[in-house]
């Protein structure tokens, strides 16, 4: 799948459902290609070929300008059905750095919000978007964000959104927000330390959370644990392996179900470089994370945000941003096989 031109396609999401449907959601930025502010619009599609073939973008979230929400997430609840989509939302005064502190009034022009919404027909129908903030923003917090890409359905029911905040003080860190009530209510964890960013969980299969954290500074991924469902975190820790231009990327488990072979196998994609963004790359892990002993490079031009699904059809499927000239070029949907890594699994 590749979007059709227009001003700019960016930011992807991805999500197998329950039915096995994959839902890729996109921002469709109208009047530019930066951040909030500005007019930007969420587009989903959907494939029920593994990826082959996909509908028509479909226009889900529709502000008038100059409101815009973007930064989209998905996270599907298998014990429902239910898919969740996530985007930020600005009335068009302020983005991430200029917003404010402030109440958790869904309507406060002067700071970002969260809003979710859901469908319950596999993706082809959406909810009226509500607003979270205020279940989860701190009045303290300067601004907060959907980290895009995709959210988690823990082993035990908690659906986890992860987030990024701008504090008090105006630190950056990422964080998660939760509900333990399918959706109905949402409520925000414990920031992680200062300088982490953009960030994908994982849940391993003794039930820990890894938190994979783009960081404000340096070179290579950021990563930090959590025992109690992804509340509070351990300070992170950069991966050597795991080298990084400081961009949104993505960990996933291979079968988050199985207590078999695979049961310690993780996926991470990111463009492979300390330098710029770039060689988008497929790296798979053998023991949850320690160590990545493979890697399989999907593009050798510019490359930016990567989010991955594992198919109905065993494949892995890497929604991204690519080009040519430039990672904002256009978005990109390809499967891989996950023999392609997986020799070096025992």
């Amino acid at each position: 799948m590749s979007t059709p031109p227009s001003v700019t396609y960016r930011i992807p999401a991805l999500t197998t459902t329950s039915e096995g449907t994959v839902l890729a959601a996109f921002d469709k930025r109208n009047n530019q290609s930066s951040d909030l502010p500005g007019d930007i619009d969420v587009l989903v599609r959907r494939s029920t070929d593994n990826g082959a073939t996909w509908s028509e973008p479909r226009e889900v979230v529709n502000h008038p300008g100059p409101q815009g929400c973007g930064d989209s997430s998905l996270v599907n609840d298998p014990s429902t059905g239910r898919i969740f989509l996530f985007c930020t939302y600005s009335a068009g005064n302020v983005g991430f750095w200029d917003s404010q502190p402030g109440t958790s009034d869904p309507d406060d022009p002067n700071t970002l919000h969260v809003r979710v919404m859901h469908s319950d027909d596999d993706g082809i129908t959406w909810s009226e978007p509500v607003d979270l903030n205020p279940q989860v923003k701190d009045p303290s917090w300067r601004a907060v964000f959907t980290s895009s890409g995709r959210g988690l359905r823990t082993m035990s029911g908690r659906l986890i959104q992860p987030i990024v905040v701008k504090d008090a003080e105006g630190a950056v860190h990422s964080g998660n927000i939760y509900s333990d009530d399918r959706g109905n209510t949402w409520q925000r964890g414990e920031l992680l330390a200062a300088g982490t960013d953009e960030s994908k969980p994982v849940e391993l299969a003794d039930g820990t959370i890894v938190q994979n954290s783009r960081a404000g500074n340096g070179t290579n991924r950021l990563l930090s644990t959590s025992s109690d469902g992804g509340h509070n975190f351990s300070d992170p820790v950069p991966h050597e392996q795991l080298i990084d231009p400081r961009v949104n990327a993505d960990e996933i488990r291979v079968n988050p179900t199985t207590t078999g072979p695979r049961q310690d196998w993780l996926l991470f994609s990111n463009p492979a470089s300390t330098t710029a963004r770039e060689n988008l790359t497929v790296r798979i892990s053998c023991d949850n994370g320690s160590t990545w002993p493979a890697q399989h490079q999907l593009h050798d031009g510019p490359s930016g945000y990567s989010v991955m699904t594992m198919l109905p059809n065993g494949r892995v499927g890497i929604f991204a941003e690519v080009g040519e000239q430039d990672y904002t070029e256009r978005l990109t949907f390809t499967s891989l096989p996950l023999s392609t890594l997986s020799r070096s699994c025992p």
